[in-house]
């Protein structure tokens, strides 16, 4: 689809589907309604690269090591949060009596993952 413009040149056009005026075809919004435009044009055919099987993802910048020691300072870390957690909660309704299995359950949940 093509136009005239003023100097006499054709030049291609895409039509806005919105409103229907017609905008040159390398711009991406109507000039008038400010709808997205999409070209009819197509892109040319590259080699075909979809046909190859994908490599497996390996991931290339943590040891397992490391990974294993940060995944058990992270559990100590959520061991510290939940005793702080009902430490504070303790010292707020002056019930000393929950603090005491906390301990003990904490202790042995770090005594049975070693952690």
């Amino acid at each position: 689809m093509t136009f005239l413009p003023s100097g006499g040149h054709n030049l291609p056009v895409i039509t806005c589907t919105k409103c229907g005026t017609r905008n040159a075809d390398n711009t991406l919004a109507c000039a008038r309604c400010g709808n997205k435009l999409q070209s009819s044009r197509r892109a040319t055919a590259g080699p075909d690269t979809g046909t190859a099987p994908l490599e497996p993802f390996r991931h290339q910048g943590v040891s397992p090591d490391l990974l294993r020691s940060l995944k058990r300072m992270l559990e100590a870390w959520a061991y510290v949060l939940i005793l702080g957690s009902v430490a504070a909660a303790c010292i707020v309704y002056r019930i000393w009596w929950p603090l005491y299995p906390t301990v003990a359950l904490i202790a042995l949940l770090l005594w049975l993952r070693r952690v």
